[in-house]
């Protein structure tokens, strides 16, 4: 092991999925600190090796689920997965209602107690560490919100638009919450409309919105905000949620749903570029499949030629080539639940914000010291020493 040169391991572990490398962190120490090393993580979160995964939550409980994307193929009959659930960290310091996933960047997901949001917390699943962002100073009427990476700063940050009336008309008022210096700040107002509880769809360092007739962005490293085209083509626009605009394949992608019974899915291959949007499917509405409301892509399988959609508790596979959708029955899911995608990555949660340094959380702030017992025994637990699996099922009762 010793003859081989570490810049080749380096290459080599690269390619590794995240999950794995926790378990490798132990085979030697010169492994150990590659693997910790923020220039690794960086590259490795950059290449996206990890396996995605869904994170479901049972909207009758409390309890959340995971599902590998991977395991759902695309195959002649129906087929049948079981859902494991997340293992019960989630009860290990993360404040109890925080268990509703609102968005996702880099493996990290912005958690919120409710709709209302008042209370979110930044979560990575695979490392067990979490940071609990603390409360704007004034009371916020959420319109949009969403969670992404600065990369000139190394920085994460949270970004929640509130709506304001002033004189009459609506304003649309940005906080910026950073990771790295732990606090909010209100940056200049959103010159345009947002539908109602978008959730930012991150991509190429900048968070993106639904708006009527064109897509919103907000570039986290200037903080300013520019608008990006939409189809040329007209649609109707059924029912806006702001679940129609995702992120796969490295490409924003677009849901039209037709009143007339037609589901189109168009992705913007060269970003910015209008002319670049591309019809990838045309199909007939799946039977089940009654409005825009529900509905949204959750995986692009470049190489196989298929979309995952998921309509309420439903998911359809769709064949690109052959312009159809099947129904996929999973077994195991909760009767009634939201969902949301990640890709699993080695990103650190710590003191200095960023991707990398010390286990150590920073806790500040008054309205957080009630959480400093939880929080340090949940920094003693999530030391990357304890290498199980969060998939590990854990049958403690809630």
């Amino acid at each position: 092991m010793s003859d081989i040169p570490s810049e080749l391991i380096f290459q080599i572990l690269l390619k590794v999925p995240a999950e794995s490398l926790l378990r490798f962190r132990a085979v030697c120490r010169a492994w150990r600190c590659i693997i910790d090393d923020p220039s690794f993580i960086k590259s490795h979160t950059t290449n996206q090796v990890s396996s995605n995964t869904l994170l479901i939550r049972n909207l009758s409980g409390a309890r959340l689920f995971s599902l590998s994307l991977d395991s759902i193929n695309y195959a002649d009959g129906c087929e049948t997965i079981k859902v494991t659930p997340v293992k019960r960290v989630i009860r290990r310091g993360v404040p109890y209602l925080c268990n509703l996933p609102v968005a996702s960047c880099n493996g990290l997901i912005l958690l919120s107690d409710d709709n209302v949001k008042k209370t979110w917390v930044i979560w990575n699943p695979l490392t067990r560490e979490f940071r609990e962002v603390p409360e704007p100073d004034t009371e916020v009427h959420l319109r949009g919100s969403g969670i992404g990476y600065d990369c000139a700063a190394d920085d994460y940050k949270v970004v929640m638009i509130d709506k304001q009336i002033r004189h009459g008309e609506s304003v649309y008022q940005t906080f910026v919450y950073s990771l790295k210096s732990d606090s909010w700040r209100m940056i200049k107002d959103c010159p345009y409309y947002i539908w109602p509880l978008g959730q930012g769809v991150y991509l190429n360092g900048a968070l993106h919105w639904r708006s009527s007739d064109v897509i919103i962005a907000l570039d986290l490293e200037t903080e300013d905000y520019t608008t990006l085209p939409l189809l040329s083509e007209p649609f109707e626009r059924r029912a806006p949620q702001g679940e129609d605009l995702v992120a796969m394949g490295g490409c924003l992608f677009l849901i039209c749903d037709y009143i007339i019974g037609r589901l189109d899915g168009w992705m913007m291959k060269d970003y910015g570029v209008e002319n670049s949007w591309t019809k990838l499917f045309s199909i007939s509405k799946p039977d089940g499949i009654n409005s825009l409301g529900c509905l949204k892509p959750i995986a692009y399988l470049k190489n196989k030629g298929q979309v995952l959609l998921q309509y309420a508790t439903r998911f359809f596979w769709v064949d690109i080539e052959k312009n159809s959708a099947k129904k996929v029955t999973i077994n195991g899911l909760p009767d009634n639940f939201s969902s949301q995608s990640f890709q699993e990555s080695l990103v650190r949660l710590n003191d200095s914000g960023g991707v990398g340094g010390s286990v150590a959380m920073k806790i500040t702030g008054a309205k957080r010291k009630r959480a400093d017992t939880r929080l340090k025994l949940h920094v003693k637990i999530t030391d990357w020493s304890d290498s199980d699996s969060i998939y590990d099922l854990d049958s403690s009762s809630e």
